[in-house]
């Protein structure tokens, strides 16, 4: 076969290859400057490859061999930060380092509302450079830096594809959209410009999707340092809690066409502020401080510039008047990420017969539910175990017992992939990028 032909075969046309080629090669220094998404390629890769590649590390869990994602140094003294679903669970958190070593860390605090953790290592690895992630533009060339699939200290190369991404409801923060490829194993690594300086913390891939698609979202870094910065201070981020369930009275007006615009009350919290203030099932919130309420993410952007203790007045419509909240304290999970956490749970799921891999029954709300498994699937492994002929409840006990997670090889029709049960109810909990919002359109306040 001619060279020609060797590389389609790999899927590129020859001048792919020398495109390819081109971005191989370093030719700048490190201390060379490149403007942003202009320049030379070559040495934007070169220099985000230098800069950042002592500060990135590993993290691991528990007794897994491989990472379950990737952080960097934050600050001096072994201050490390990474995405607060890569730690969550608990349990024994170790850090490798870029040279191979691996050291013990503590959890110093967790946001789980940004997705942020802080952790510290004993020794002092080099801190990274940083710049505002507001000078990024469209089309700005970018790097993730992680272990994505167990590929320590991989490097990726993208562009910025929108610069304030809302993503989702239950984030108060625009997010850095981009196409450098992630995988299970990124989150937590650092976005970088192409002058190597780190401008966002990589979080997930678009919803719904457990390998890269494209679509990337990255923390911009003036929110990782400002969350950080009140972990290293308090252990936590005092969120304020309403002791509501809302959601958007646009996802009721097919069946109750007269229906406010708000949000609407779906439940209230004994003893809550929300129910100290007398709002109750069924009331809906048009304004919040004067500000209309047409999605859950209005509140949840408002809300995010509050503390416990502040005052919120929520205008309930022209009969119900205007309610005055003192907002409560969302109870941290920090705690409990300090504590071992490996029990067992159930899967949520039973079998046809003692010895088929056919799901009879899915325990509504459960992890299986969760991840997407329904009445009718086939499951062909559990964990190492193929299921012919085997007790399939008596392998999936087993497996559910002091673990983190439950690995299954599952078919529907024609197809069939790889989904990880946890006890939280996660798409998959060794790597849950994309994993199942908990409410598309219900939200806790």
């Amino acid at each position: 076969m001619d060279h020609v032909g060797r590389i389609r075969r790999f899927g590129f046309c020859p001048s792919t290859w020398i495109v390819l080629a081109a971005l191989l090669t370093p030719t700048a220094a490190v201390g060379d400057a490149v403007e942003l998404g202009r320049g030379d390629d070559r040495a934007a890769r070169a220099i985000a490859t230098t800069r950042i590649d002592a500060a990135t590390v590993g993290i691991l869990v528990g007794d897994e061999r491989g990472s379950r994602g990737a952080g960097f140094v934050w600050r001096t003294g072994g201050a490390i930060v990474t995405a607060a679903h890569v730690v969550e669970g608990g349990g024994d958190i170790r850090v490798r380092l870029p040279d191979g070593r691996v050291s013990a860390a503590r959890v110093l605090g967790v946001d789980d509302v940004a997705d942020v953790a802080l952790l510290r290592i004993d020794g002092d690895p080099p801190v990274p450079t940083f710049a505002r992630s507001e000078r990024l533009r469209r089309g700005d060339l970018v790097a993730a830096v992680g272990d994505p699939l167990g590929f320590a200290g991989t490097l990726t190369v993208g562009h910025v594809s929108t610069p304030a991404r809302r993503w989702g409801e239950t984030s108060p923060y625009d997010l850095i959209q981009h196409d450098a490829a992630l995988n299970p194993g990124s989150s937590g690594g650092p976005l970088v410009d192409a002058s190597g300086d780190v401008v966002g913390m990589n979080l997930a891939i678009a919803d719904g999707a457990r390998r890269h698609v494209g679509i990337g979202f990255a923390l911009p870094i003036e929110v990782v340092d400002r969350i950080a910065a009140r972990l290293l201070a308090e252990g936590f981020v005092a969120r304020p809690r309403l002791g509501l369930r809302l959601r958007p009275a646009s996802s009721l007006r097919a069946t109750i066409p007269t229906l406010a615009d708000g949000l609407v009350t779906e439940a209230v919290d004994a003893g809550s502020p929300a129910a100290a203030a007398g709002i109750a099932p069924g009331d809906v919130i048009v304004a919040v401080d004067g500000q209309r309420m047409t999605a859950s993410e209005d509140l949840v952007r408002l809300l995010e510039t509050k503390r416990p203790g502040d005052v919120l007045r929520l205008d309930l419509g022209a009969a119900q008047g205007v309610r005055t909240v003192v907002l409560g304290r969302r109870s941290s999970p920090t705690r409990a990420l300090r504590v071992a956490a490996r029990e067992a749970f159930d899967p949520g799921l039973s079998f046809a017969s003692e010895t088929g891999g056919r799901i009879a029954t899915v325990v509504p709300g459960g992890p299986a539910e969760t991840a997407g498994l329904a009445v009718g699937d086939e499951i062909l492994e559990i964990g190492e175990h193929r299921l012919d002929g085997a007790d399939s409840a008596r392998l999936l006990a087993e497996a559910a017992a002091g673990s983190g997670g439950v690995a299954l090889l599952v078919r529907r029709a024609a197809t069939t992939r790889w989904v990880v049960l946890g006890p939280h109810g996660r798409l998959d909990v060794e790597a849950p990028f994309g994993s199942n919002a908990e409410a598309r359109t219900s939200r806790l306040f």
